[in-house]
């Protein structure tokens, strides 16, 4: 039997289930239209595959999106919870998004013309898991963001 605990919920798993999924972490924000999130999904492997190989899916998939203005800032090795890592940071107009939505694009009504968002994407493999977490911050604050994200980051224990 397996435990999951989530901040202020716990639960027990039975030994034959499996745990797959993803929480969203909201980081706090002075501006009531700005979410800085932090979304951690954790997939089963079917099969065997090394961190480039994982990690190059995971940068192909972000690519795909369409959104025209998608750029990749940085791309490193990284370790989290004594694991290696691959770690991208990427950004692109919020606007373009937009068009990208089309008659769905009301979701990001409040976007103005202009505002960007950067993207920190962190993969890593243990065992027979692949963990992702994506931090997604608005581009002038970026900076101040990131902060709490690299320390949640160094709090990251593979058990």
């Amino acid at each position: 039997m397996g435990k999951v605990v989530l901040n202020d919920l716990e639960f027990e798993v039975p030994a034959n289930w499996q745990d797959q999924g993803m929480v969203t972490l909201t980081i706090p924000s002075t501006d009531k239209n700005v979410r800085p999130n932090i979304i951690i999904t954790k997939e089963r492997l079917a099969q065997p595959v090394d961190l480039a190989t994982y990690f190059g899916k995971i940068k192909e998939a972000v690519k795909a999106r369409g959104i025209q203005t998608f750029q990749i800032l940085d791309e490193r090795e990284i370790s989290v919870g004594g694991v290696p890592a691959m770690q991208m940071v990427c950004a692109w107009d919020l606007a373009a998004m937009k068009q990208m939505l089309g008659p769905n694009a009301e979701v990001l009504k409040n976007i103005k013309p202009g505002q960007k968002v950067q993207q920190i994407q962190v993969s890593f493999i243990k065992g027979e898991v692949a963990v992702n977490l994506t931090a997604s911050f608005p581009a002038e604050q970026f900076e101040i963001y990131t902060r709490p994200f690299q320390k949640f980051l160094s709090t990251i224990k593979s058990v």
